[in-house]
């Protein structure tokens, strides 16, 4: 036995206990309008956590620690390669080129060094926010 609407265009059968189905929609419905099906593994639980802006904005925008502690690393290779130059160098006739090489490697060492301080105070910012975030949820 075959069921079919005349109002709807057949699109798949299948046979389900010895009759033959016929899935149907209308024929004004277009190809992309087509349900699609859904696969869902169920869950136990779910945690749904509750943020501020400043905190979603922390976490958007992720650790910027590591970027600190890059640049600190980049300038303090700089200053000792400044620093070897210097020590190796023999400047007899050009004093303003020591002067430069002076100067680079100070600012190399205080900015490695500032940046290795401002890591180091930062580097757990990101953390706190989590932490805190999770703390909300009572068991």
């Amino acid at each position: 036995m075959i069921e079919k609407d005349n109002k709807s265009q057949g699109t798949e059968a299948e046979i389900k206990a010895g009759e033959v189905k016929i899935s149907t929609r209308p024929a004004d419905e277009k190809q992309s309008d087509e349900k699609v099906h859904i696969k869902r593994a169920l869950v136990d639980s779910l945690a749904i956590y509750e943020i501020s802006d400043a905190e979603l904005t922390v976490i958007e925008k992720g650790s910027t620690n590591s970027l600190y502690l890059n640049f600190a690393i980049s300038l303090i290779s700089i200053a000792i390669a400044f620093l070897i130059s210097l020590l190796t160098t023999d400047f007899n006739n050009r004093i303003i080129v020591m002067n430069i090489f002076i100067i680079f490697t100070i600012i190399g060492f205080l900015g490695g060094i500032f940046l290795l301080i401002l890591w180091y105070k930062m580097k757990d910012e990101f953390k706190i926010v989590i932490q805190k975030i999770k703390a909300r949820m009572k068991d």
